[in-house]
């Protein structure tokens, strides 16, 4: 065969085999849903812009979006999985739009943190999330979940990498949950996840006494103690909290209340240190009389916020400048029997003797009541001496 025939027959053979199968491969180009992602959707930007939720995120390794060249200027997610399988998946221009408006929205959230690697934009956040290294994360077993924007929810965990956590929920079905979102995570014990223990605060006080933790940044309290007094508490940041207390009838011919400050801060997951204060002052005008003191105290809490210990130091003082010689300390506890009611203990140990309030708690989400009777060395049995009624307001699960 020569030269000549050789080529015609190479040339039909490219015209009649190779023009149709590259016509079968119709030309596409990268279309960028966003500036902020770039071409190429990673694991890392999946998770932090919260991205398409079909593919598990301990499988996913990238993605990009591709628009065909054909006239109908179709739009396909084509995706890399960590199992080998590269799929393809078709969107609509709403969904596309959808993707965009995504991401646009989580930028606006994240601000400047939007584009760090998940790493930097923690570290960089003014209120970063608490850290759950202490907290063991196990496939299977059940978490109470707090989110930074307030959100919450328990849910046993399924899954988990160095980006998110997947949990299943009751009522939520599968959700999702990004480590840069996560404030706090709490494993419960087999009673509370086999029981549905519901969120009835922070663990914030005995019956009367404080503990180290403290009420949540919006979340507070009013109660009413022995019927005589009206109270309140608000927790002004995760940390700070304030409280005051005003008889229900104004004081006789006399102004009287007291004020209850404390800062607390977590040394870990479960142990909490802190200090505060309770001070009053009354006022009777009749008699000329004008007085005001309290106690200083500092305060550490092991535990729960349904389950733990605490132990305090305090010292009365005056507004004359005048401290007690010898402390008070305070030993108590709270145990959490049920989805609706709590055991509690406090003893007062003070130079000369023992005065102490046991009883319990009947909590609701946002109502609770409290029955107490008092015991020491010098009161001769045990008799009804406390009873509380509280509302919760605010931030609440």
């Amino acid at each position: 065969m020569n030269t000549s025939l050789r080529s015609l027959c190479l040339g039909s053979a490219l015209g009649l085999f190779g023009l149709p199968a590259l016509a079968q491969a119709p030309a596409e180009r990268v279309l960028v849903v966003s500036p902020t992602v770039g071409e190429v959707i990673d694991g890392g930007e999946k998770a932090r812009f919260g991205l398409f939720p079909a593919y598990a995120a301990d499988n996913f390794v990238e993605a990009r979006f591709m628009r065909s060249l054909t006239p109908d200027s179709a739009i396909t997610l084509r995706a890399r999985l960590r199992d080998g399988r590269l799929d393809a998946r078709p969107y609509s221009e709403a969904e596309f739009l959808a993707v965009r408006e995504a991401i646009a929205r989580r930028v606006q959230e994240l601000g400047a943190q939007a584009t760090a690697p998940a790493a930097i934009a923690a570290q960089q956040a003014p209120n970063p999330p608490v850290s759950t290294k202490a907290v063991p994360e196990i496939i299977g077993r059940t978490y109470s979940v707090e989110l930074l924007s307030g959100s919450s929810f328990n849910g046993i965990l399924r899954a988990s990498n160095a980006e998110e956590l997947e949990f299943e929920t009751k009522d939520l079905g599968l959700v999702k949950v990004q480590r840069a979102n996560l404030k706090r995570l709490e494993l419960l014990t087999e009673q509370q996840a086999k029981k549905g223990f519901q969120d009835v605060g922070n663990g914030t006080r005995l019956l009367f006494a404080p503990t180290a933790r403290n009420l949540r940044r919006g979340e507070g309290y009013v109660q009413d103690i022995e019927v005589y007094f009206i109270g309140a508490n608000y927790g002004i940041t995760d940390n700070i909290s304030l409280g005051v207390l005003v008889p229900v009838i104004p004081f006789i011919a006399g102004k009287a209340f007291a004020i209850t400050p404390k800062v607390s801060v977590p040394v870990s997951e479960k142990f909490h240190v802190g200090v505060g204060a309770l001070y009053a002052r009354v006022s009777v005008s009749a008699f000329g009389v004008s007085a005001g003191g309290g106690i200083g105290y500092g305060v550490g809490t092991y535990g729960t916020a349904d389950d733990n210990v605490t132990l305090g130091v305090g010292y009365g003082f005056t507004d004359r400048g005048e401290t007690s010689s010898s402390p008070v300390v305070v030993l108590g506890g709270a145990k959490r029997i049920s989805n609706y009611v709590s055991l509690i203990n406090e003893t007062y140990i003070y130079d000369g003797g023992a005065l102490g309030l046991v009883g319990g708690r009947f909590h609701a989400k946002r109502f609770s009541g409290s029955l107490g009777a008092a015991y020491g060395t010098n009161v001769g049995g045990i008799y009804p001496a406390y009873l509380e009624a509280a509302y919760r307001f605010g931030k609440n699960k």
